[in-house]
């Protein structure tokens, strides 16, 4: 008679579960307690066009970083979603929760047509900012949605890849209470936008910024791309920024 016995697996050998969220599947190493893929970076997409046959997506360029971004010993991934008026919300408190987002920054996209209005209140002194994003169902005024998370994105930089709504990028971050705050003031065609978006968050990968809770880092990045060899795009696209302390 054989004897089968019980070998106990080395303590180098992951402990693999299954985790699910926003319709993305990835695998957490429980023996561990780390996420083999951390999922750091959160992409809204809405249509650039209403005819069926174009193509144009800026998650085809995104999805090419995560080869890059997904090396070393912190591997970065991206979830991508539609940007739908009625769950966007929803979306980044299931994206928040997430045990890799529990350290460190993150990052929330928010790509797709946009338009930005300021409005005098008559109220009171001061203006009002209107950020309006096209979205599968509708027009989205992210000025006065993000408020209703505005307590849970602490650790979150959110980047507005749309025409315009990247004006007075401080505002947006007091609405927010985001980390920081980085968009485009001008017009950004979705291309150059979302090009210069991905060089940005290669550079943050190798330079550490998901592993730190500090906006210095983020802050220094940027501010070499757009004095350095991402000047000139930079200034076409009319990049802004905001950080906290």
């Amino acid at each position: 008679m054989v004897v089968a016995s019980v070998v106990p697996l080395p303590s180098t050998v992951p402990v693999l579960r299954r985790v699910v969220c926003c319709s993305r599947v990835w695998w957490e190493d429980v023996r561990a307690g780390r996420t083999v893929a951390n999922e750091k970076v959160l992409v809204f997409e809405a249509p650039w066009s209403e005819d069926i046959d174009d193509t144009q997506a800026t998650r085809v360029i995104y999805t090419s970083a995560e080869t890059r971004l997904g090396v070393g010993d912190y591997p970065v991934r991206v979830i991508q979603r539609p940007l739908i008026a009625s769950r966007y919300l929803e979306d980044i408190q299931n994206f928040l929760e997430l045990k890799s987002n529990q350290k460190g920054l993150n990052l929330i996209v928010f790509s797709g047509h946009g338009a930005y209005e300021s409005i005098r209140s008559p109220s009171r002194t001061g203006k009002r900012h209107r950020r309006i994003v096209e979205a599968f169902d509708g027009e989205i005024n992210i000025s006065t949605g993000i408020r209703k998370v505005k307590g849970a994105l602490g650790r979150t930089i959110i980047v507005l890849d749309s025409c315009d709504i990247g004006k007075s990028p401080e505002s947006f971050y007091t609405a927010s209470g985001a980390a920081g705050v980085i968009g485009f003031s001008g017009d950004a065609e979705w291309v150059n936008s979302t090009t210069f978006i991905l060089a940005m968050l290669l550079k943050f990968h190798i330079g550490g910024v998901m592993r730190t809770r500090s906006v210095s880092r983020p802050r220094k990045v940027l501010e070499e791309m757009t004095s350095g060899a991402w000047k000139s795009l930079a200034e076409s696209l009319g990049v802004s920024s905001y950080f906290g302390p």
